[in-house]
């Protein structure tokens, strides 16, 4: 498979390196320091209309689908892996409403979020729940023209910042029909009974918030649910295949910025008159990386072009994010063993990749989650 962009994807990742060579990198360390959103940075990206990016130009958007949304991922890791969380966190909110809303729906919601009015974020892991999403407890319960919403989620990143202006939320519409009697929700920041927690500390997407959402009574119109009643499990599940391209891109651009800060580093230090780079000890674990980080290149770009295609993609995609995101651990981690004594020490930017690369396991699906599915194909 070529690599190759074609015109606008060029253009675009053109546009993207500008913005994260401008704006990002002589900008972002403070406030990764002080685990902190950037908001007028975020709200600077926002304006570049990089968020639309995937979705259809009719409502907004820019129409370059998951290969071009894979792109932004990409490039915004391998500036700043926080950033990259914002840009994906906000996508899956998106993706479900462009995917299964109705044109009311997206016209309300997604085109000002195209239009980067506002970030959102993606209501679906419970406190009890973990990865088990069959197993949602949220309830809305249906009363004359409304849906009234109970419950609460977790790790809902993006929720609770200056620019967060809605979330959806997946919660059990028909209990006795189980996994199937599931629905999405579209909940405007300011709805009675919308609350949030606060942010706290993480090991890595420390610019980006994660906190915890509590629904009390909340009640939203019936025209702010996504799709058809009930197809709630099917949504998640797709949405979750979509943002797994999305985090296996952010693991090639997180191993991508290991890399880089590698080869400068190592290029110019010396052990004994010797330079580092003269020992097969370091330089092979590198070859290595290097070569894993084109592997996956090419499995997220396939899954990609499955999904656009509107060709089965979960499989891939769940490879892809298994893939990429452990090569993003190992690498960042010959990265800091090409720093020595230096790799830990929080003035040097390659000690906080590994906690950034440690996230994107666990997100979207575990690694063992990924293996699970990855395990079920293969005996299907």
């Amino acid at each position: 498979m070529l690599l190759d962009l074609n015109e606008e994807e060029t253009l675009l990742k053109e546009s993207l390196d500008q913005f994260a060579a401008g704006a990002i990198r002589p900008k972002i360390k403070p406030f990764v320091d002080r685990h902190e959103f950037p908001t007028d940075l975020v709200k600077e990206f926002l304006s570049l209309g990089f968020m639309g990016t995937a979705y259809d130009p009719n409502f907004g958007g820019g129409g370059l689908g998951a290969r071009g949304s894979s792109i932004v991922a990409e490039v915004l890791a391998r500036a700043e892996p926080g950033f990259a969380a914002i840009y994906l966190c906000n996508s899956a909110p998106m993706s479900v409403i462009a995917r299964y809303g109705s044109d009311e729906l997206k016209r309300k919601w997604l085109e000002p979020l195209c239009r980067g009015d506002f970030i959102a974020s993606f209501g679906v892991t419970e406190p009890s729940g973990g990865s088990d999403v069959a197993s949602i407890k949220t309830r809305a319960v249906e009363d004359g023209d409304s849906f009234v919403l109970s419950g609460s989620k977790v790790f809902s990143t993006n929720a609770g910042t200056p620019l967060h202006g809605a979330s959806t939320f997946v919660a059990v519409t028909d209990p006795e029909l189980g996994p199937k009697g599931l629905s999405t929700f579209v909940v405007p920041v300011g709805t009675p009974g919308f609350k949030v927690g606060k942010p706290g500390r993480k090991i890595g997407w420390r610019i980006a918030d994660s906190v915890e959402l509590f629904l009390d009574d909340c009640r939203v119109p019936k025209s702010n649910m996504v799709g058809n009643r009930g197809d709630g499990l099917k949504q998640i599940l797709t949405t979750l295949s979509l943002g797994r391209i999305l985090v296996g891109a952010s693991g090639l651009g997180l191993a991508r910025k290991a890399m880089d800060l590698a080869k400068v580093y190592g290029a110019g230090r010396k052990i004994g008159g010797t330079p580092i780079f003269n020992h097969q000890g370091l330089t092979f674990p590198l070859a290595d990386g290097l070569t894993k980080i084109h592997a996956a290149e090419l499995m997220i770009r396939n899954a990609a072009c499955l999904a656009d295609a509107g060709r089965p993609f979960r499989l891939e995609t769940s490879m892809a994010k298994l893939f990429a995101t452990e090569m993003a651990s190992e690498v960042a981690d010959i990265a800091l063993q090409v720093h020595g004594g230096y790799g830990v020490f929080e003035e040097y930017e390659v000690s906080g990749l590994l906690g950034e690369a440690r996230v994107l396991r666990i997100l979207e699906g575990t690694s063992e989650i990924q293996r699970l599915v990855i395990a079920r194909e293969l005996l299907a």
